[in-house]
């Protein structure tokens, strides 16, 4: 039920997504027997831009069987498979479309490992070594398939046997870019998954992909940023997670002139002003290790929260 109310309201634009939220909240679903209920219970909560119609309700249920045709589930917020670390956060998405394999989920909060589209050589062996370390303590790896350090990681987690999520910021019927489309299916095939918000259909506009950085938070333990320019759609990942008070690592220089010539102006500004911890060297690995082992520990301890106190409302 909660699938196909979540499907109304987002493809017929019933409500926005506090909308649903607000529904989801206050109906009773353990009392609602039949679609005829449903109807009723949210015709009562006048919370609607537009009424629940039969049409409405048929033309969402053939949506779900064809997201069921592609692998896609679809996970409303306050289900029981739902991402608790994500739950946390101060924006979740009402709605989260998954592809692959969900017993990864069971396996979060993970961490995030993202950076730039313009990756340095030595940006390539770092996010590798980075990444495995991460995956030898048992974290998942979650990233945005993107072109440069999101791709090393996916990739870098493959090859150590690992898990990855792809956190993508359209629907998922396929992996773009496309470039990255087989690696995409790599990651369907070695027990990893792809997210988004967002039903199929939906093409990636400007705006889904800084609002894809926060679910990539919601998801992590924490946030290492490998390599990042001031202006980087990088940075709004870091702003994300200072906002949901995770940890965040960031790449940086060990010498002050740059000798591996990195792309760090973004991430030495986020070491500058304390934002983030500053990854030098390999002596830096276990403490960041240590960090977001404790960060999980923490997160998974939190007790849900009930939907009426996120912020969104």
């Amino acid at each position: 039920m909660k699938q196909l109310l979540g499907i109304a309201v987002q493809t017929y634009k019933l409500g926005s997504d506090t909308t649903l939220l607000k529904l989801i909240k206050s109906l009773d679903f353990s009392s609602i027997r039949d679609l005829d209920d449903l109807k009723s219970a949210v015709d009562k909560t006048r919370l609607l831009r537009s009424p629940l119609t039969n049409k409405v309700i048929v033309e969402s249920q053939e949506e779900i069987f064809r997201h069921g045709q592609l692998g896609i589930e679809l996970i409303p917020i306050g289900e029981e498979r739902y991402p608790h670390s994500l739950s946390l956060t101060d924006n979740p998405p009402a709605v989260l479309y998954v592809r692959g394999d969900l017993h990864v989920l069971h396996e979060l909060p993970g961490v995030a490992v993202v950076g730039s589209r313009e990756i340095s050589t030595s940006g390539v062996e770092i996010t590798k070594r980075i990444t495995t370390q991460l995956v030898n303590a048992g974290f998942v790896i979650v990233s945005g398939l993107a072109i440069g350090v999101d791709t090393m990681a996916h990739r870098a987690t493959l090859q150590a046997k690992g898990k990855t999520i792809a956190v993508l910021a359209h629907g998922l019927e396929g992996a773009k870019p496309r470039q990255n489309a087989r690696l995409g299916q790599e990651i369907l095939e070695n027990g990893g998954a792809w997210v988004s918000e967002y039903p199929i259909g939906r093409q990636a506009l400007r705006q889904s992909f800084v609002q894809r950085n926060r679910i990539q938070v919601g998801l992590s333990a924490g946030s290492v940023l490998i390599e990042a320019g001031l202006g980087s759609g990088t940075m709004t990942q870091a702003e994300f997670c200072v906002q949901a008070k995770r940890p965040m690592y960031a790449v940086v220089p060990h010498k002050p002139n740059n000798p591996l010539n990195l792309n760090c102006e973004g991430t030495q500004h986020l070491v500058d002003t304390q934002q983030a911890f500053p990854l030098r060297t390999r002596e830096d690995y276990d403490a960041l290790i240590d960090v977001m082992l404790a960060s999980k520990s923490k997160l998974q301890d939190m007790p849900a929260l009930e939907l009426h106190t996120l912020s969104l409302f």
